[in-house]
């Protein structure tokens, strides 16, 4: 079964708000759009809000085809035109902001602005180790580690190690929990899928990018996606770059401070001009 149109929520806007895009939010790997629940509260009312599950998570299979970051990006691309979205603000973080970041670069007039938090590009800017690390195909060794330890075992085993290579504030306690659940919940194939889609994505052209956009950087984050913020930040033609205390997960690990940049960013594009039709 082909997923489109992706399982979502569609809040609408309050009557007699004044006028203001939408934001369609995007969620991270082996997550589902439930880690958005704070951000739509911050917003309810003031403009309409868009949540879907990506293709593989929470509600929406993963169908056929082979998962992509591009796939992903033409699902999302679908589901506005289903629903009459022209232009939207497009919020992702982590693999969402990949698939923000491939939809602005394909299809750019259906994003009238991005928030990326703790965005990569891709896995690796450099092609020859994403060559390697593909053809090693490393994700697969999750299907015996899975029959082994079981789902919510082998996710808590990866957080340990993610915690003693990279730092324990890495990943933050609610964030712990929606990795956890999420990992336990989703198929084996549609986890596996959603690493090969990382592992083999190639890294999208910030030039390409001519919208505004707003990076979000936890400063517990890993070292090469601190780096990919500070890319995106110099290389983003309209780019504007906060530093949350946060780790991997800024909008979970401390919701109220993105909340603040992301409404300040908000009213920084109701300020501007609307656009020429």
């Amino acid at each position: 079964m082909d997923p489109r149109p992706l399982r979502h929520d569609d809040h609408p806007a309050a009557p007699g708000a004044q006028p203001a895009l939408p934001i369609l939010f995007l969620h991270g790997a082996v997550q589902t759009r439930a880690v958005w629940d704070a951000q739509v509260a911050a917003l309810a009312g003031t403009r309409r809000i868009v949540v879907p599950d990506l293709r593989a998570h929470g509600a929406t299979p993963l169908g056929s085809e082979t998962l992509t970051i591009g796939l992903m990006a033409q699902d999302v691309a679908a589901l506005m035109a289903d629903l009459g979205l022209r232009r939207a603000v497009v919020c992702g973080v982590s693999l969402g902001g990949m698939v923000a970041l491939d939809l602005a670069a394909t299809a750019p007039d259906r994003v009238a602005a991005l928030v990326l938090a703790n965005t990569p590009r891709s896995l690796t800017p450099h092609p020859w180790l994403r060559r390697t690390i593909a053809a090693l195909d490393p994700q697969r060794l999750l299907y015996p580690v899975f029959r082994l330890l079981g789902r919510r075992r082998t996710a808590r085993l990866g957080l340990a190690l993610a915690r003693r290579i990279v730092g324990p504030q890495w990943v933050g306690r609610t964030a712990r929990h929606h990795f956890i659940e999420g990992f336990t919940a989703m198929p084996d194939a549609a986890i596996v899928a959603t690493y090969g889609a990382i592992v083999e994505h190639r890294p999208t052209d910030p030039e390409q990018i001519a919208c505004p956009t707003l990076v979000v950087e936890g400063d517990d984050d890993a070292g090469s996606i601190r780096s990919e913020a500070l890319v995106l930040a110099r290389r983003l033609r309209l780019a504007r770059h906060v530093v949350l205390d946060a780790g991997h997960v800024a909008t979970l690990d401390d919701p109220a401070a993105f909340n603040d940049a992301l409404l300040a960013f908000l009213d920084q594009m109701s300020a501007l001009p609307p656009r020429p039709e």
